[in-house]
C-alpha cells in the first residue's frame, strides 16, 4: 500500500500554506499516537494543476478531503474523488461491506453546495462550529482549541480508516473512471427572462480570438518603499509584484490573482508592468493589450504618485479598467479607508476614460478582471461594427436589458475556462 492518507484539495484557491499546515498538523497527531514511521507518512497533493488525479490517490489507504466552492468546480479534484470512492465502491461489492476510508472537512463554506454524490457518503466530520470552515479556525487565534480538537478528530478518523484500505487501482483503471462531479457535470442555470438558449457574446473567446494579449500595469510598492508610508508592510516583498494584500487568507500576488483569471477568460498572454516615474517606459504598454491597472491607494501619500499617474495618462496605452485594492482582511486599510477613497479623487486617477473598480477580496479582483475582458470585447465589437444596427434604426438598451446583456457577455467568457 502507499501512504497512510492522502490530502486533496483544490490548489486554484491560493491556501497552499495553511493547507500544509494543517496537513502536517494532522500527520504529527497520527505520529504523536502511533510512532513515527513509514506506515504514518501522509501526502499532500502537488500545488500545480495536473490532467489526472496523483498517483498516491490510487494506493493511498485513506483519502482527506477539504471541500470549499473551487473544489466541487474542479476538475483534478473531482477526478481524485471519484477514483478513491470507486476503489471503496469495489472493495463493498467484493467483501459486502464498505469501508469508512474517506474523511472530508469544509475548508470553505463561502458558495459552498456539496453535490449530490458527495453528500450520499456519511464521511464528514461533523465538528460544531460556526464561521467559514478548518481554515478560519486556524487563522482565529481564539479559536485554538476548537481548530486542535478537529485535528485530533481527523486523525483519529484516518487511523480507523488506515485499518480496512480499499483495493489499490492501476492508472489505466483510474481513466476509465468518470467524474462524479466537477465542472463537466455542472447544470446551466435556467433563465426565466430571456427567451431561447443562451448564445456566445459578440467577440468572445473562441479559437479565432485565441491570441488575446493583456497587461497588469501594477502601481505597487515594495516593503522599504512602504515603510515610509505605512505601519504594516507584511503584505509587501522586495519587487512590486510580490504584493499580497488578501494575507492572511490568500497568499497569492496580485499578479497571479490577474493572471488565474485572465487566463480561465481565454487570455494567452499576460505581461505584467510596474511602471517608475524615472524609469523608461515599460514596453509592454502598447495599444494592442487590454491594459487592467491595479492600484496601491497607499501610494498616494508618496509625492512621486502625482507624477508617475500623469505619465500613465498621457501614454497611449488602452486603459481598460482601474482598480483600487482595498482588502477587507488588512486592518490598517480597512481603518483609513475614507481617508484613502478621498486621497485617489484628489489625484489624476480620474483622468483615464476608464471604468473605476475597488476590490476588497481576492475573489473580488478576480471577478473583476472577468468583467472587465468581457466588456473590453464587447467595447471592440462595437467598434468594428459588430453590433451595429440596421441604418435608421434606434437602439436603447433598459436597465433590465442591460444586466441581461453583461450576465450573457460574462458567461460565455467563463464557459470557455475554469471559472474564478
Amino acid at each position: 500500500m502507499g501512504p497512510l492518507f492522502f490530502t486533496s484539495y483544490a490548489s486554484s484557491t491560493g491556501d497552499r500554506g495553511p493547507v500544509q499546515r494543517f496537513h502536517v498538523d494532522v500527520q504529527n497527531e497520527i505520529c504523536s499516537v502511533l510512532g513515527r514511521g513509514p506506515s504514518t507518512e501522509g501526502r499532500l497533493k502537488h500545488p500545480e494543476p495536473a490532467s489526472g488525479p496523483d498517483a498516491a490517490v490510487l494506493d493511498c489507504r485513506a483519502l482527506l478531503v477539504l471541500y470549499s466552492a473551487e473544489y466541487v468546480d474542479d476538475a483534478q479534484c473531482a477526478s481524485e474523488w471519484s477514483v478513491f470512492a470507486e476503489r471503496m465502491d469495489r472493495c463493498m461489492r467484493r467483501t459486502g461491506m464498505r469501508p469508512d476510508s474517506l474523511v472530508g472537512v469544509v475548508w470553505r463554506s463561502d458558495a459552498l453546495v456539496l453535490p449530490r454524490p458527495v453528500t450520499a457518503i456519511p464521511h464528514i466530520v461533523d465538528e460544531v462550529y460556526q464561521g467559514p470552515g478548518v481554515l478560519c479556525l486556524q487563522q482565529d487565534p481564539r479559536s485554538r482549541d476548537q481548530y486542535r480538537r478537529i485535528v485530533r478528530r481527523v486523525a483519529a478518523r484516518l487511523m480507523r480508516a488506515a485499518e480496512g484500505p480499499p483495493p489499490v487501482m492501476s492508472e489505466a483503471e483510474s481513466r476509465a473512471v468518470p467524474p462524479q462531479f466537477g465542472p463537466s457535470r455542472a447544470m446551466r442555470p435556467k433563465r426565466r427572462d430571456v427567451a431561447g438558449p443562451l448564445s456566445d457574446p459578440p467577440g468572445a473567446a473562441t479559437p479565432d480570438h485565441a491570441g488575446r494579449r493583456m497587461t497588469l500595469l501594477l502601481v505597487a510598492g515594495t516593503s522599504d518603499r512602504m515603510r515610509r508610508l505605512r505601519d504594516h508592510v507584511d503584505y509587501y516583498g522586495d519587487h512590486a509584484k510580490e504584493w499580497r494584500p488578501f494575507l492572511p487568507h490568500h497568499d497569492e500576488t496580485v499578479p497571479s490573482t490577474v493572471g488565474y483569471a485572465a487566463r480561465a477568460c481565454g487570455v494567452d498572454s499576460l505581461a505584467v508592468a510596474v511602471p517608475e516615474p524615472d524609469e523608461p517606459w515599460p514596453e509592454e504598454l502598447d495599444e494592442s493589450a487590454t491594459v487592467l491597472v491595479v492600484v496601491d491607494p497607499w501610494l498616494t501619500d508618496d509625492p512621486a504618485f502625482r507624477a508617475l499617474w500623469e505619465r500613465i495618462v498621457r501614454s497611449r496605452a488602452r486603459i481598460a479598467a482601474v482598480v483600487v485594492v482595498l482588502a477587507r482582511a488588512d486592518e490598517e486599510s480597512t481603518a483609513h479607508a475614507i481617508r484613502l477613497r478621498e486621497a485617489l479623487c484628489r489625484t489624476p486617477t480620474r483622468m483615464l476614460n476608464a471604468a473605476h473598480h475597488e476590490a476588497g477580496s481576492r475573489e473580488a479582483l478576480a471577478h473583476i478582471v472577468v468583467a472587465v475582458m468581457a466588456d473590453s470585447v464587447t467595447d471592440s465589437a462595437h467598434e468594428t461594427g459588430g453590433t451595429q444596427g440596421k441604418a435608421g434604426e434606434l437602439t436603447i438598451e433598459s436597465p433590465a436589458e442591460r444586466r441581461v446583456r453583461k450576465q450573457r457577455e460574462r458567461v460565455g467568457w467563463l464557459r470557455h475556462g475554469a471559472k474564478p
